[in-house]
């Protein structure tokens, strides 16, 4: 079994994509949450649990995003402010 690489070479613009990125998710998954929520209150089943994994799908996603966030504040401080 390979074991995951621990040294990451990501420069800031590539982290900002990734964060563009998992904001379109996190609205396009807010959206389908507050539909299959809808269809949860006239169907159940089977939209029911697809809410909960679309909303666990956002937890997480806010979650990187928190981290990411601070990974970009624990860098060098900016021009000017040392």
């Amino acid at each position: 079994m390979t074991r995951p690489n621990p040294n990451f070479d990501l420069t800031v613009e590539d982290v900002d994509l990734i964060e563009t990125a998992l904001c379109q998710s996190q609205k396009i998954l807010s959206q389908r949450h507050l539909s299959y929520e809808h269809c949860a209150h006239i169907e159940g089943g089977a939209s029911q649990e697809k809410a909960v994994r679309t909303k666990e799908a956002l937890g997480r996603i806010q979650s990187l995003l928190g981290r990411l966030q601070t990974q970009k504040a624990g860098g060098a401080p900016a021009a000017g402010l040392s």
